[in-house]
């Protein structure tokens, strides 16, 4: 190994995993005590010393493989969440928008359920200077569980409703539709078109004529029957159109797509993801602390090093 050869010190495996598993602990301990005081109102950060223009908030999950019984249920879902501050950058005619970079990134992770990242990500905001922020922004998909996050913990933010998802749903409605074909393309590019640019009367329009021209679906249709997928898409634009208007958030600078989520997920997947990777939910939970503050440029790594007795016997 390349630490052996540089360093002549030889460590096991199985020690790393234990010393990443006990840090891990107390990264645990003091992320669910600072939540516990949040959640009962007793914590009061101070006000940042630079203004915040613009404080992003999103989320996502990923997927851990963990050690059980049951084969089918080896694999589940780790949450996480990232806040992140940044300066927007209002779209400029005749460049393709790509939002505003982040500055400073924070990132929280957990197996356990969406209501507690729920929890955890709100603490983490408020520690960011969530109050104190200009502009408040949570950019995700529109899925029942994020979305009863996000109603939750951040009723006042700015929703948005990411392209990449958005894209994502539009593009199977066309398939329903139409089957694949030059005629589901030149659907979908039509109302790309029109989501991206505002005219979402049409947009609706067009998408409630193609429900009808299927059909609605039987109460016992598959998630697969074309029904059945244009009837819960339709549902799914509705309850999210607060978070369609595209050229408002362009205009504003703020970001439209799930870059910064996704490009989080995969690190942490690269971690504590793969076919041989077999967890325990305790270990992995513990890992995923190590793994969200080394990602993240905040300084909390740092912070905790620094100041935590650990550092002194490591």
């Amino acid at each position: 190994m390349l630490f052996e050869s540089l360093t002549g010190l030889h460590i096991t495996a199985k020690q790393v995993q234990l010393h990443t598993e006990r840090v891990g602990a107390v990264l645990a301990q003091q992320r669910d005590a600072a939540t516990a005081s949040f959640m009962a109102l007793e914590s009061h950060p101070e006000p940042p010393e630079a203004p915040i223009e613009l404080l992003v908030i999103t989320s996502d999950g990923g997927r851990v493989q963990t050690l059980q019984d049951n084969p089918g249920e080896r694999w589940k879902e780790d949450k996480i969440g990232v806040v992140y501050n940044a300066t927007p950058t209002p779209e400029v005619p005749g460049i393709d928008y790509e939002g505003p970079p982040p500055l400073t990134r924070s990132v929280v992770a957990t197996m356990n359920s969406w209501e507690t990242l729920g929890d955890h990500l709100s603490t983490m905001a408020d520690q960011r200077g969530y109050t104190h922020a200009r502009d408040k922004v949570f950019i995700s998909d529109g899925a029942t569980h994020i979305r009863t996050l996000r109603e939750r913990g951040f009723p006042d933010a700015h929703f948005i409703l990411d392209w990449s998802h958005a894209t994502e749903h539009l593009h199977q409605d066309a398939l329903a539709g139409f089957g694949p074909g030059p005629a589901a393309e030149a659907w979908y590019e039509r109302q790309k078109d029109r989501l991206w640019t505002g005219h979402f009367d049409r947009f609706f329009a067009d998408l409630e004529a193609l429900c009808q021209r299927r059909g609605p679906p039987p109460k016992k249709a598959a998630p697969s029957d074309p029904r059945r997928i244009l009837a819960t898409d339709l549902e799914y634009f509705r309850t999210n159109r607060a978070g369609l208007d595209y050229p408002a958030f362009r205009q504003r600078g703020w970001p439209t797509g799930p870059s910064i989520i996704e490009s989080t997920v995969k690190q942490v997947g690269k971690r504590v993801k793969g076919t041989e990777k077999l967890w325990s939910l305790p270990g992995v939970e513990q890992t995923l602390q190590v793994v969200t503050h080394l990602i993240a440029n905040d300084g909390s790594w740092d912070r905790f090093w620094d100041a935590h007795p650990l550092s002194a016997s490591a």
